[in-house]
């Protein structure tokens, strides 16, 4: 009998036997070397099946990350349009409504929130059965207390920070006022670093400070319209309200943020209408309140009669404000729940670079360069921050890359 080893595609060498024709094959010594030779293939086999079942997990793995990834930025493009809409239509009938002859602070107001209703359906659809226990488990544990705490603290803050910038309106030049507000995004980069972690680059950065600027490029306009006298007390309580209105904006949406992963920690969208929904019923009440108390209401049938599109316009403008705000509403919170709270505010500053152009194109503005500039600065500082979760993805890809190739070479 002769013995040879012959060595596999995989490196494992299997020995096989070869039986002179005059040895009987029912020797003890040729069953011996059968039963090695078998159990050598069997190995083989195992090992085979091993790798492909790695490799085909390892493919669903990725497969399935890829996905998840591409409905989260699906999500996030939604939301985003949401936001660029509804604050661009939102801020056009605004300006319609004021030039149709109304002339109620409070209705205009009021009309910012009064599209919570509509969100009413989605509130009421059943979440999924098929959700992930764990996550389920973890939202009924906030009481019902907490969640009704976040939501009337939320809502009160968006009360104060909008009275604060009507203040800052009264008081303030537009162009001062419009420099302060554009601070908002550089208080909410800051406030996000110290309550949400938000990681800061030399790219995000260089976002922030160019998106501060297209919306603040509007102070080298010449503003007919601003009073030459202003008083040293009315520059101080237009200043001081201005500033803590985009302190507190910026606040805001940095603890909503930490309200999404400290308390309403649900993978869900059904979290993100019920804030919107709460907090745009307490604003609502509240401006309702502010209606009645300063007697505006009395004025609301002679506003409408001097409308002059009509009674029917009048409605139907207030009735589109008020879906074009919930829009707003519901992507700015989306963007914080599905990015962050820098994210929502990037986005909020690029509609007001973005907003010139629906101007332009529905109520016939003129497109100055100074318009054109804050456009092109608004825009290059989008690119920018989102070049900057171009890096991120990439890095994180290198990151899961890595522990897999390892694992493999250990195999």
């Amino acid at each position: 009998m002769l013995l040879s080893s012959i060595k596999s595609k995989n490196g494992v060498h299997i020995v096989r036997c070869s039986l002179n024709k005059k040895k009987k094959t029912d020797s003890p010594t040729f069953k011996a070397y059968v039963t090695m030779e078998g159990a050598h293939e069997k190995l083989l086999h195992l090992s085979f099946d091993e790798t492909q079942v790695a490799e085909s997990s390892e493919i669903a793995k990725n497969s399935s990350l890829q996905s998840s990834k591409l409905i989260q930025w699906l999500q996030v493009f939604i939301f985003t349009f949401f936001t660029l809409g509804g604050q661009a239509a939102g801020t056009l009938l605004g300006r319609v409504y004021y030039e149709q002859g109304a002339k109620s602070r409070w209705i205009a107001t009021l009309a910012q929130t009064a599209g919570f209703p509509f969100l009413l359906p989605f509130l009421c659809y059943p979440s999924p059965k098929n959700h992930d226990d764990q996550q389920l488990s973890i939202d009924h544990q906030s009481s019902v207390l907490v969640r009704a705490s976040v939501y009337i603290f939320l809502g009160l803050f968006q009360v104060a920070n909008s009275m604060l910038f009507t203040v800052g309106v009264q008081y303030l030049p537009v162009s001062t006022y419009s420099l302060i507000f554009g601070s908002q995004l550089a208080f909410t980069a800051l406030t996000s670093f110290f309550l949400n972690g938000q990681k800061m680059t030399a790219i995000i950065l260089n976002s922030i400070v160019l998106l501060s600027f297209s919306s603040s490029v509007i102070i080298f306009r010449d503003e007919t319209g601003d009073s030459g006298e202003i008083s040293r007390k009315s520059l101080f309580i237009g200043f001081a309200a201005t500033t803590l209105g985009s302190l507190g904006y910026a606040l805001q949406f940095s603890l909503t943020e930490l309200a999404f992963q400290k308390v309403f920690k649900s993978g869900t969208l059904k979290v993100v209408m019920k804030m919107s929904f709460y907090i745009g019923l307490l604003v609502t009440l509240t401006s309702s309140i502010g209606l009645f108390v300063s007697d505006e209401w009395n004025d609301l049938e002679k506003e409408m009669r001097e409308f002059r599109s009509g009674k029917l316009s009048y409605v139907m403008n207030l009735v589109w404000t008020a879906v074009s705000w919930q829009l707003y509403a519901v992507g700015s919170v989306g963007l914080v729940f599905k990015a962050s709270a820098l994210f929502s505010n990037v986005i909020i500053n690029l509609g007001g670079s973005v907003g010139p152009i629906f101007g332009m194109v529905f109520l016939k503005e003129k497109m100055s360069g100074l318009k054109v500039l804050s456009l092109l600065l608004g825009l290059w500082g989008y690119a920018s921050y989102t070049y900057q979760h171009y890096l991120d993805d990439l890095e994180a890809k290198a990151s899961e890359a890595k522990p897999s190739t390892e694992a493999g070479d250990n195999f």
